[in-house]
């Protein structure tokens, strides 16, 4: 029997300790059950509510008390106020006395705000911040009184707007403390105020009439206002004092009525358009005693109100600290329960948050980066599982992350698989395109050098200018696949053949001025790249600005070195969060879902500029559009010096002409058909005239001999005064020779015998053998 007792005894406590051990493993909504029974049924017992009433009522009136002390200094910058306004509207004030009532002023007003600066609560009021506004208005409304005059309706509205907001500040007339007396207290203090500045504005406004021996209507019609205001002030204040308060007003009424009998009096013969008949002495006389009853009476009030808000906090303070002694005791050992079980949730949820983070901004980053450049490894595809082995909701919260994470590797994985197919798609398209595209410009080369026809010629070289755009569209998808460019160049390139290159890859080149380049040149590898930013900045500037305006490149050195070329379009411009949203794209490199479709220049110039360094940044132009600036860094440049000077000056070419206008010059020809002798279009002046060295100078650089015109290509040494020497008239004369018929005599069937080029001007149209390769890339 005894064993049979103690074996059940050792079952007990094995099971109790079981269910110890197992507190972990509880529901969570049975762990906040236990957080929060213990201390709330305590707090029950021991009358957690009456304590929490009590403090509640302590600290309503420590509030009350910051109030009461703010509106008491805000009554001393009224009264100051009223006083200044009557010295500033009453003529004949003595300078020195208005000097005086503004410093009074500005000392009630700085008292207030040091009142208010160590009462946040209170500062931040409506009430309070609206009243501290409308203070700042004070210098206006001083300043009105030299140029309104003094008396003006103006200064008196000005002053009175100041004070209205101030006589706003006091304390809440609800019962918010349990005393009722509070509130009615600060309702009559809120009257006697009111009652206070319309008396004030009677007397000023009587005054300064008392001393022009007039009034005029409006001044009658303010008075009459006030005094009816009055009137209202001082009967509410008789409805809210008690008896005993109404017995210390009936002396302050019985002056008020003395002095509405002058008034009215006063105001009759204004009426009438009489002489006031009135002194200022007798008026003064009259009204201050009312103004110092109603001062003194409102000081009281001030004062009656200040005590019994101090009382109230200082008895509720004492209520709360004995209720809030048997709360807190109550509390800490609930906290000390609470504290236990509160442990059994934080530290898993610990962990798992730590362990979340981890994966969030460190491994599962680093796996996306290291499968956007290598194939998915197996291995990666593991997670580690977060370190929560209980198996109530926090660790079903674990387990649940830890599934979340493998499906987030998995996907990563399958994403980056995707992601270099695509990229390989875009580099197989572009490879062949650009292949097809090639031997398009060999073919359109071929046809050129054969083409007699200037019309059919100059055709042919707007389809060439469209194969050339048509390969950059190309080039965009190595870009999109983040390869890179295939054509490439390892000489050096001036920046002014750059940006040649640049403008004859855009459709609308022909609208484009470039200004005077810097004397600088670009190493052969970073060329490529170069011109295809700066094409798809142009393209965007053409594209996005209207046909008959221009659209500006121009280059500036900067003290570090760096290059700065600004493309400045007139179209409509940006708004400024889209101009800001774009240069962010451009600094930190959008993805390609989010710019490819919409925006895929943007998203080229983004990546090419981080390719080689370079700073590509959208501002709005002054003179309305767009300004993108490129700066290109140091380590990209070179001195002009180390590439040799071209061998002729270029001539001057049409406005809006580029680099790739082959058949210069039987364009040359046709404008001056068209236009007659000496009316052909403007054309660009030079600069200024180089001295031209006499060594023969170094070939163009391949980039350039690429995309230039048989114009710009060199043709050996040449007479400098023969270039520079411009004969319209002969080029006239050049085309009515060309329209006549060149024959060289019959064939044996009695046809004319035509001439190979007869009809060509000489250089126009390069032969077969000397045309040079224009695209300046190999075939992919």
């Amino acid at each position: 029997m005894l064993t049979a007792s103690s074996g059940r005894h050792e079952l007990i406590i094995g099971a109790f300790r079981w269910r110890i051990r197992r507190i972990a493993d509880w529901p969570l909504r049975t762990k906040l059950a236990m957080v929060l029974l213990t201390p709330t049924v305590v707090a029950a017992v021991l009358g957690a509510t009456q304590a929490s009433a009590q403090l509640a009522l302590a600290n309503r009136a420590s509030g009350l008390t910051g109030r009461v002390a703010v509106a008491a200094r805000a009554t001393v910058v009224v009264h100051a106020l009223q006083r200044e306004r009557d010295l500033a509207v009453v003529p004949g004030a003595a300078a020195k006395d208005l000097a005086a009532a503004r410093a009074e002023v500005d000392g009630a007003v700085a008292a207030l705000d040091t009142e208010l600066a160590g009462d946040a609560e209170v500062a931040g009021a409506d009430d309070v911040a609206d009243a501290r506004k409308r203070l700042r208005d004070l210098d206006a409304t001083r300043r009105s009184v030299g140029s309104d005059g003094p008396g003006s309706s103006e200064v008196l509205a000005g002053y009175s707007a100041l004070i209205a907001p101030l006589l706003a500040i006091g304390v809440p007339e609800r019962d918010d403390v349990g005393d009722s007396g509070i509130g009615t207290t600060a309702a009559a203090l809120g009257d006697v105020g009111k009652a206070i500045e319309q008396v004030q504005i009677e007397k000023t406004v009587l005054a300064a009439a008392t001393t022009r021996g007039t009034a005029q209507p409006d001044a009658v019609a303010t008075v009459r206002v006030a005094a009816a205001l009055a009137d209202d002030a001082l009967g509410e204040l008789r409805q809210t004092l008690a008896a005993d308060g109404q017995s210390a007003l009936d002396g302050v009424v019985g002056g008020q009525d003395r002095l509405g009998q002058l008034r009215d009096a006063a105001l009759s013969r204004a009426e009438s358009g009489r002489s006031l008949a009135l002194s200022p002495q007798a008026w003064q006389q009259a009204a201050q005693p009312v103004v110092d009853q109603l001062t003194a009476f409102e000081g009281t009030l001030a004062e009656s109100l200040r005590t019994a808000v101090d009382g109230i906090g200082a008895s509720s303070w004492t209520s709360s600290l004995r209720d809030v002694a048997l709360v807190v005791g109550a509390l800490l050992l609930g906290l000390a329960i609470a504290l236990y079980f509160a442990t059994t949730m934080i530290r898993p949820l610990w962990t798992l948050r730590r362990r979340a983070l981890e994966v969030a901004d460190r491994e599962l980053p680093g796996i996306i980066d290291r499968f956007a450049h290598d194939t998915p490894n197996p291995d990666d595809l593991r997670p580690v599982p977060v370190a929560v082995t209980t198996t109530e909701e926090i660790g079903q919260v674990a387990r649940a992350f830890d599934e979340v994470h493998a499906s987030a590797v998995r996907l990563a994985a399958d994403q980056a698989a995707l992601r270099h197919q695509v990229n390989e798609i875009f580099v197989n398209l572009s490879l062949r395109t650009q292949s097809l595209v090639q031997s398009q410009l060999k073919m359109i080369d071929t046809m050129e050098a054969d083409e007699l026809d200037p019309d059919r010629l100059d055709r042919l070289f707007r389809l060439d200018h469209l194969a050339t755009r048509m390969r950059r569209n190309s080039e965009n998808l190595l870009v999109l696949a983040g390869a890179t460019l295939r054509r490439t160049t390892s000489q050096q390139v001036p920046v002014g053949d750059l940006l040649r290159a640049a403008v004859s890859e855009v459709e609308q080149y022909t609208r484009i001025t470039l200004e005077p380049t810097p004397e600088s040149v670009v190493v052969g590898a970073a060329v490529s790249d170069i011109v295809h930013l700066l094409a798809e900045l142009l393209d965007n500037a053409t594209a996005f600005s209207a046909p008959d305006t221009t659209v500006a490149v121009a280059c500036t050195t900067a003290r570090s070195g760096a290059l700065r070329i600004a493309v400045a379009d007139n179209g409509v411009g940006l708004p400024p969060a889209e101009l800001a949203a774009l240069n962010q794209q451009l600094t930190d490199q959008a993805s390609i879902e989010a710019a490819a479709s919409k925006r895929m220049g943007l998203f080229v110039v983004s990546r090419l500029a981080s390719r080689r360094g370079i700073t590509v940044r959208l501002r709005a132009n002054a003179g309305g559009g767009t300004v993108a600036e490129v700066e290109l860094p140091a380590e990209l440049l070179r001195p002009a010096d180390e590439v040799p000077l071209p061998t002729a000056p270029v001539l001057p070419q049409p406005v809006g002409t580029v680099v790739r206008q082959r058949n210069f010059a039987v364009a040359t020809v046709i404008a001056a058909r068209k236009h007659g002798p000496g009316q052909g279009p403007p054309a660009v002046q030079a600069e200024e005239q180089h001295a031209w060295p006499d060594e023969e100078p170094a070939e163009g650089t391949p980039l350039y001999e690429s995309v230039a015109s048989a114009w710009f290509r060199s043709t050996g040494r040449q007479d400098d005064d023969r270039i520079w020497r411009a004969d319209v008239d002969s080029l006239w004369r050049t085309g009515d020779r060309l329209d006549a018929p060149v024959s060289a005599g019959l064939t044996a069937a009695g046809l004319p015998r035509r001439i190979r080029g007869a009809l060509l001007l000489r250089g126009s149209v390069p032969t077969a053998a000397d045309s040079p390769d224009t695209t300046g890339e190999a075939t992919p």
